[in-house]
């Protein structure tokens, strides 16, 4: 075979060899007001929700969760709740509602958040406070497959005595979607938690998300 022809088939070879690895180059991170854009609104969850003017970026506090080891968790979601893409709603006339923060990144970033949610989930899981049932709790929570993956805890506290009950439940949940990462806190107060929320939030800001990418 002519060297010419020798030096086309190698030159094609290469490229064919090199264009998987350029399809699989990561996406750049998302900007601040392309975050905002993809976040939930109010619209999304129903005509009962609107925008919380309060905007509260809090989750557990030091009481509620309860342990050094849990504490420590909840505190390295610090860099979340201060984003500039962030959104707060409440469901109208309840002391119950929904915000969502977001940070886009690396893969090496979105690695080391996957380490703050499985972190979270083992040091904050735990039972009653107290023997006699008053206090909170903080289970597992599982919402189902969304992202490339997620974690949650749910917090509730009860009161045996209190004729409504949860007295304060509140759903924490971590998850990636790309090279982005969101936080949805969903709680409620005096039995107006829906434990339910936060799935239903999910299944929006998910594709949203993904969509922006």
């Amino acid at each position: 075979m002519p060297p010419a022809i020798l030096g086309g088939l190698a030159a094609a070879l290469l490229l064919a060899s090199t264009a998987p690895a350029m399809a699989a180059a990561p996406v750049k991170p998302l900007t601040s007001a392309q975050l905002r854009a993809a976040l939930i609104t109010p619209e999304d969850l129903g005509d009962e929700y609107a925008p919380n003017p309060k905007r509260n970026r809090e989750t557990l506090d030091s009481k509620t969760a309860h342990t050094k080891k849990c504490v420590k968790a909840i505190k390295t979601l610090k860099p979340l709740l201060g984003s500039k893409a962030a959104v707060f709603i409440d469901e109208e006339g309840k002391p119950s509602g929904v915000k969502q923060f977001a940070i886009s990144g690396t893969p090496a970033q979105m690695t080391r958040w996957q380490t703050v949610g499985k972190v979270m989930v083992r040091d904050c899981i735990r039972g009653n406070t107290s023997a006699n049932g008053v206090g909170g709790r903080i289970t597992k929570l599982s919402i189902g497959k969304f992202g490339d993956w997620v974690y949650g805890i749910r917090y509730s506290e009860t009161v045996p005595e209190a004729k409504i009950s949860p007295v304060h439940a509140m759903d924490i949940v971590l998850i990636r979607v790309k090279n982005t990462v969101t936080l949805l806190v969903s709680d409620g107060f005096f039995a107006t938690f829906d434990p339910g929320l936060s799935k239903r939030a999910a299944k929006v800001a998910v594709p949203k998300l993904r969509d922006a990418q």
